[in-house]
């Protein structure tokens, strides 16, 4: 699998049924949690970020709430009486009941939901493909096992999720292959989503103009895309707790260094759930550009509009406000050499 991308969505492998809203439990027994713990749940739900937490109490912790279809969660928990150490990982929260536990490696075991049963049974599956072969064989042979997946389950989450992450597929691809899917498949919140994302990935084509959005950058302050009309800027999404965009920010200081005297800047946009984490990445970075983070409606983010799908992703837009390059990396930053003009 691609391993040099943070991707914000995962995969599901059950076909997709009609929701209402229905009440979800999720309750945990944690090793090493008789340290004082909190547990914190992220997700998505209406189109709204939700972060909820709770403290562990006896090993023990406890999430409720309500949601009409499957979402992608993540969990994460911290022990600060262990010096910060912390596991977590991603899984589907769904209507039910959910058991969350870990072991003495802290690897996280989800029961009680067979989306992520299956869910792990894919991730098996990827897993012997990539011991079997090495290198660009084993990317190939995955990439042709994920592509046989979708084209033969036309009704079922994964497809749509995987379809999400095809960065090889064009839009008019992604689209294609979208249609084939099941009206109920379609017509998802998920599936509306995937739908409203094509439009905004064929506005964000190299030749387009950039579309303005409007974030909070470190001090609370509203800041604007437009604000930057007449300068090249680079517009960065990346994350704290991305680790390939961690190790690409040496990269982007050395370009910024390199080319802010040539009418060039970098505007990072944060995909962070925890402001404290993302100030705190910042500074350990010590990155000197201007620096944005959403909160608020997923449709109204600079991230929704620019249809990201994995970071770390940029886009260089020119002082006119049109998109002439995307996802500049390590040595392809070079091209801002020819590209500043």
């Amino acid at each position: 699998m691609i391993r040099n991308r943070c991707y914000l969505l995962m995969a599901l492998l059950l076909p997709i049924a009609a929701y209402a809203a229905k009440p979800f439990r999720v309750t945990g027994t944690l090793h090493l949690a008789d340290q004082p713990a909190w547990v914190h749940l992220y997700y998505i739900s209406g189109g709204q970020k939700v972060h909820d937490s709770a403290r562990i109490t006896d090993g023990k912790f406890t999430f409720a709430g309500e949601l009409d279809e499957p979402v992608k969660a993540s969990l994460k928990c911290t022990y600060p009486s262990s010096g910060g150490k912390s596991f977590g990982g991603q899984f589907y929260l769904e209507p039910g009941n959910l058991t969350i536990t870990n072991d003495a490696e802290e690897k996280m075991t989800v029961q009680g939901s067979l989306l992520n049963d299956e869910y792990v049974q894919l991730q098996q599956e990827l897993a012997k493909i990539e011991q079997s072969a090495n290198g660009q064989e084993s990317g190939e042979v995955v990439a042709k096992h994920l592509q046989d997946f979708i084209s033969g389950h036309p009704s079922s989450f994964i497809s749509l999720d995987l379809l999400k992450v095809r960065t090889d597929y064009t839009p008019e691809q992604q689209e294609a292959i979208f249609a084939g899917f099941t009206p109920a498949l379609k017509n998802s919140h998920a599936g509306k989503a995937f739908a409203a994302m094509l439009e905004n990935v064929k506005r964000v084509q190299i030749g387009a103009v950039a579309p303005d959005f409007t974030e909070k950058d470190t001090a609370g302050i509203a800041v604007s895309l437009k604000d930057f009309r007449g300068k090249y800027v680079l517009v960065d999404f990346w994350a704290s707790w991305c680790g390939p965009c961690r190790q690409e920010n040496p990269n982007m200081l050395k370009a910024y260094n390199k080319y802010k005297d040539r009418n060039f800047t970098v505007l990072g946009v944060s995909l962070d759930e925890s402001k404290t984490a993302w100030i705190k990445a910042i500074e350990q970075d010590q990155l000197p550009w201007k620096q944005i983070f959403h909160q608020g409606p997923q449709h109204a983010s600079a991230e929704y509009l620019y249809a990201v799908r994995f970071i770390p992703q940029n886009f260089l837009i020119n002082p006119e406000g049109k998109i002439i390059a995307r996802n500049l990396r390590a040595e392809g930053l070079e091209k801002l050499d020819e590209l500043l003009k």
